[in-house]
């Protein structure tokens, strides 16, 4: 993760690429993710057996639920990724991996998964059209697109 996360390429839209991560900073933020003391879950993609991706999943909360414009019934899950090696970039990799995160997440029974790229990550949001998310609309002050996922398609 610490490699991963000083590389030019992923801290360009997952992080800031004037601040790569040390182990240290990797341990501190995501360590708890692992240990089950922050409600977010953390995953390591592999193919053949290499470590090559990161995804995560988490309830939205009842706050940006509600911003979201979604009833506090329903199970909406946010969902975060990135491919950490720039070398398995644009080969249909991290449509397999979403896809089959998708797959995870409605056996949890998730209702609506919903992911929010920067506008200019045109990669990233290509992957998710091809997917089955849906562009709603622009957040954070246009910055970046909310896109959904019906788990109901």
């Amino acid at each position: 993760m610490a490699k991963w996360l000083s590389t030019r390429e992923v801290l360009e839209f997952y992080g800031d690429v004037n601040s790569p991560f040390t182990i240290q900073q990797v341990i501190k933020k995501y360590g708890p993710r692992i240990d089950g003391h922050v409600p977010i879950h953390p995953y390591i993609v592999e193919r053949n057996s290499e470590p090559i991706g990161f995804m995560q999943h988490y309830q939205l909360t009842e706050e940006v639920q509600t911003e979201y414009g979604y009833p506090l019934a329903l199970n909406v899950q946010g969902i975060d990724q990135f491919i950490g090696n720039p070398a398995f970039f644009n080969k249909g990799i991290g449509t397999l991996m979403v896809k089959d995160f998708l797959n995870h997440l409605s056996a949890l029974s998730t209702d609506r998964v919903v992911l929010d790229p920067e506008v200019s990550n045109l990669r990233a949001i290509r992957c998710y059209e091809k997917c089955g998310f849906v562009k709603l609309r622009k957040v954070n002050d246009g910055k970046n697109w909310l896109m959904e996922f019906s788990t109901s398609q």
